[in-house]
């Protein structure tokens, strides 16, 4: 059997080793958290000191930065921050472990080493409350963001049973307070941690909840976001309840985007109209208010939301659609339209019906009405004997002059 036989050059070779180290030095999660502190009385305020924290890798650089009161930070005194010049070795103690560091101090600005010392009873006190993915890099976050037993146990206690280590770090990252998470827990919602940072992270507050619960809503985070950033609050949920009324968060949205305010909404079903959102956002889009829809209904004539659309893009009142009720005729709104666009009287129509024409059409009563004919000069020509003309007859002679 043969065997083929390959050569690696060097640099191929010092390349394949250095990538063999970064991958052993990110898989390693053993190696002791260490790295260099800074320190400056003159950066914070009274009291305090801004201590800054860095760690370099092959692969990347951390730097964090706080204010710390100096009772927080062990074995350093004032004395030390105010002389000229002082070793200094003092520790920053938490329940995930002890930030060591060691280095001097001169006039309130100073720097050295940091080690991070693992509190292992810490971590099997988290495995008995189901945080098992505990690593030394999250210990350590968990330590300078002060995230201790009392934090967990408060969020377990509240119900958040199923959070992970990732996401108890993201909480107390972003401030989320135990009296926050159970504000939210009692307004009927069951969310998870990932939801509370969410929720949070949008400036939702457990009084929208309560009355989006009260009004019947049962929504997801996403959603619950959604409605709060296009300004959608408790107050709006709440009338459309009032007003019997339920729609889904998307169409909430729209709505509120579209500006279909509560009140329009309640008019318009207190005068009959049980409207869809899309047909509540088209008539708020062309300027159909409620009292327009009212001034319809009491004239007598059923339009639905697309024929009150038309008739109040061609500037067709109540008025003029009462008069061509009370005439008698039965006209489509195309035939409103036309009437109006080509300035018919609304009383026209009425007043041919008197004469006996009760069955012309749009046409001709707008032919008509072009050439100068309306009632009066129907019953003349009536008066004189001149009955039963058609329309046309009746225009002809009024192009010629006989009156």
């Amino acid at each position: 059997m043969q065997f083929m036989k390959f050569r690696i050059n060097e640099p191929v070779a010092i390349s394949l080793c250095i990538l063999v180290v970064l991958i052993a030095q990110a898989a390693d999660t053993t190696v002791p958290t260490t790295g260099t502190w800074s320190l400056n009385r003159w950066m914070a305020g009274s009291g305090k000191v801004q201590l800054s924290l860095k760690r370099s890798t092959m692969t990347s650089t951390w730097v964090e930065s706080s204010d710390y009161r100096v009772e927080d930070l062990k074995g350093l005194s004032r004395d030390d921050m105010n002389t000229l010049h002082a070793n200094v070795h003092f520790e920053l103690q938490r329940d995930a472990g002890s930030l060591v560091c060691v280095g001097s101090i001169v006039a309130g600005v100073g720097g050295g080493r940091f080690s991070f010392a693992p509190n292992p009873s810490f971590i099997s006190q988290m495995e008995k409350l189901g945080f098992y993915d505990i690593n030394e890099s999250r210990l350590f976050q968990m330590a300078l963001m002060d995230i201790n037993l009392q934090y967990a146990r408060q969020l377990i206690k509240l119900g958040m049973h199923d959070l992970t280590t990732r996401e108890l770090i993201d909480l107390k990252s972003r401030n989320i307070t135990p009296e926050y998470i159970g504000e939210i827990r009692n307004s009927g919602y069951d969310f998870s941690g990932a939801d509370m940072i969410r929720l949070n992270d949008h400036g939702v507050e457990g009084s929208f909840l309560r009355e989006l619960n009260k009004a019947g809503y049962h929504l997801s985070a996403n959603e619950v976001t959604e409605l709060h950033d296009h300004g959608v609050d408790g107050r709006y949920v709440r009338d459309l309840d009032a007003a019997k009324y339920r729609f889904s968060a998307e169409d909430l949205v729209r709505m509120h985007d579209h500006g279909v305010s509560t009140d329009t909404i309640a008019q318009l079903k207190h005068n009959g109209y049980e409207l869809n959102p899309e047909q509540l956002i088209q008539l708020n889009d062309h300027g159909v208010s409620p009292s327009f829809a009212a001034d319809v209904k009491r004239a007598g004539v059923a339009l639905d939301s697309k024929q009150m659309i038309q008739l109040h893009d061609h500037g067709v009142d109540s008025d003029f659609l009462r008069a061509l009720h009370d005439s008698g005729y039965q006209l489509t709104t195309d035939e409103i339209i036309h009437l109006h666009d080509h300035g018919v009287s609304p009383q026209f129509p009425k007043q041919l019906k008197t004469c006996g024409y009760t069955r012309l059409s749009v046409d001709e009563i707008t032919r008509m009405w072009e050439n100068g004919v309306n009632g009066d000069y129907i019953a003349r020509l009536e008066a004189s004997g001149m009955k039963n003309l058609t329309p046309e007859q009746i225009i002809k002679l009024k192009q010629h002059g006989i009156d």
